[in-house]
């Protein structure tokens, strides 16, 4: 019997496996999600700590400033002006680069830019496996504990918890199953401090999203990044023109 159980429970097995395509698994990794504002001032906090290890800004008190850090003011570009995240994000930034001592610039002319974007992609919802798989697997083991338990003294008294734990088990597995969201939603943020000739600083990072969130982070304009001021930039010299009646 126990034999037919156990050839019950492939059967079903490969038959919850049929609508499924056979792709390569992906390795166990973690990815930070996003749900709250804290979550989108973390992102600010990241990219002022990247702005520091570059010499871009002064570390977070009390820990003294390198040598050779940028004293320049900083202005925040925001390349996305109808993301609800950019701005958020620009303007926690700020906070940042205040609070560390620095200081920001309303115009980029003289600045450190750090030019902020998203962008989302919107992944086809995931396969799931059918339903109650996990519970007509629990319920497939009790065909042999059954008949087995009939008999006195038998050994599958131990069984017998097992089978009907499995049935408890295939079924919370199957309400965690149901009550996962299919959405495979990812923004990618970006930061960057670029000058005329050379990509000083970028990060990018992605993360999940959900699928109603994503008017947070669209955008109905793209503008382009602004290089920061370096020593090599310079303005014309004004030049007075005369006019010959």
């Amino acid at each position: 019997m126990r034999g037919h159980s156990t050839l019950s429970l492939m059967a079903l097995c490969l038959l919850s496996a049929c609508n499924q395509p056979a792709v390569t698994p992906k390795a166990p990794a973690f990815q930070s999600s996003e749900n709250t504002i804290r979550d989108w001032d973390n992102v600010a906090h990241e990219i002022a700590d990247d702005m520091a290890s570059h010499a871009l800004l002064p570390p977070t008190p009390p820990m003294p400033a390198p040598q050779g850090y940028s004293t320049k003011p900083v202005f925040v570009r925001v390349q996305a002006p109808g993301s609800a995240f950019v701005r958020e994000v620009a303007g926690e930034l700020e906070a940042d680069i205040l609070s560390r001592g620095g200081s920001v610039s309303r115009t980029p002319t003289g600045a450190t830019v750090v030019n902020l974007d998203v962008d989302f992609v919107a992944w086809s919802p995931r396969d799931k496996p059918p339903g109650l798989v996990g519970t007509m697997a629990g319920l497939a083991s009790l065909q042999g504990t059954l008949i087995g338990a009939s008999v006195p003294m038998s050994r599958w008294t131990a069984a017998d918890a097992a089978a009907f734990s499995a049935i408890g088990v295939g079924a919370a597995a199957d309400m965690v199953v149901a009550l996962t969201p299919t959405s495979n939603t990812e923004a990618i943020w970006q930061a960057s401090v670029v000058t005329s000739d050379q990509v000083v600083m970028r990060l990018q990072e992605p993360v999940y999203v959900r699928n109603r969130d994503i008017p947070l982070y669209a955008k109905t304009a793209n503008l382009m990044p602004v290089a920061s001021w370096s020593a090599g930039d310079a303005t014309l010299a004004p030049r007075l023109l005369h006019l010959d009646p």
